[in-house]
């Protein structure tokens, strides 16, 4: 998740709103003379509405809450770059010594539609499932995991601010940490032919940089969104706002999970709640996922 700075505005008046104990009722109430002016000054974004039931697209600005601000944003370092070279650099190589003109020899990159659409289908469940766990407040308490748990639930709070203020390259470079751990796995566990390689860079592919990518054009962006972009949302294949915005950061945050295109969620909200099923499952699915996912689709794939 993306942390990053504010969207503009009114910054005392926000502050003083956020870090407010009193209700958002009673601090407009208490802020009228010198504080609403200032609100009433505050842009309006295009897309906002008055619908009762499109609240969810009211800026973060007007809401008081448990976080005093969005998780601070971390400078990039070199080593992001070489790993992300390192990645693309690898993709190519295996798509063009796999692939042949007269034939499926190895399938490139991609290999087959199926096993295509089977990894855009569960990169994104992998997302849901880390999201879903480190929404919990529980996971704050966890040395491990505090740092994550806190980005991702100070998130609902700050959509904005933390996504378009912390900008996709750096919510990329975020995912740096899982994506070691899936290389380091699929090395272990794998069996180091192109069918490993193939699922594991499928993997890094669609939950990492798809991840990173369809979650920061889900809240940022708006008009000016590339014209790749608008499309991959309306087909499915990237996050569309609605579908994250409008069900996912809706209170309780209880539904819509995956954030690499929402494939996932129809299923997954079945079972994947605020409360259920407890962190310390989700953790060991996760944990388990992790470690062999790579192993165990590849020897499905390829026996």
């Amino acid at each position: 998740m993306g942390k990053g700075g504010g969207g503009g505005g009114d910054a005392v008046t926000a502050t003083a709103l956020r870090r407010s104990p009193q209700s958002k009722a009673d601090a407009i109430a208490g802020a009228r003379g010198a504080e609403e002016p200032a609100r009433d000054a505050l842009p309006r974004r295009k897309d906002r509405t008055d619908k009762p039931h499109q609240s969810w697209d009211y800026d973060e600005r007007d809401r008081p809450e448990r976080f005093t601000g969005p998780e601070p944003v971390l400078p990039t370092r070199w080593w992001h770059a070489v790993h992300h070279a390192l990645v693309l650099a690898a993709c190519v190589c295996l798509h063009v010594s796999t692939y042949a003109d007269d034939g499926p020899r190895g399938g490139g990159f991609f290999h087959s539609i199926p096993l295509t659409l089977i990894m855009l289908w569960y990169g994104d469940a992998y997302t849901a499932l880390l999201h879903c766990a480190l929404d919990r407040p529980e996971c704050l308490n966890v040395p491990l995991l505090n740092g994550a748990a806190r980005g991702f639930q100070a998130h609902h709070e700050f959509p904005y601010a933390s996504t378009r203020g912390r900008g996709v390259y750096r919510m990329i470079c975020d995912t740096h940490r899982i994506q070691i751990i899936t290389i380091a796995s699929a090395i272990v566990f794998g069996r180091w032919n192109a069918m490993t390689a193939r699922v594991c860079l499928m993997k890094l592919a669609v939950s990492a940089y798809g991840g990173a990518t369809g979650h920061f054009y889900a809240h940022g962006g708006g008009a000016g969104r590339p014209g790749w972009v608008k499309a991959a949302q309306k087909c499915h294949l990237l996050l569309p706002p609605e579908h994250h915005v409008g069900g996912h950061h809706v209170k309780p945050h209880d539904k819509n999970f995956g954030i690499v295109n929402g494939w996932s969620n129809r299923v997954l909200n079945r079972v994947l709640s605020h409360e259920t099923p407890s962190v310390r499952t989700m953790l060991w699915i996760w944990g388990f996922l992790s470690l062999f996912d790579v192993a165990i689709i590849e020897r499905c794939v390829a026996p």
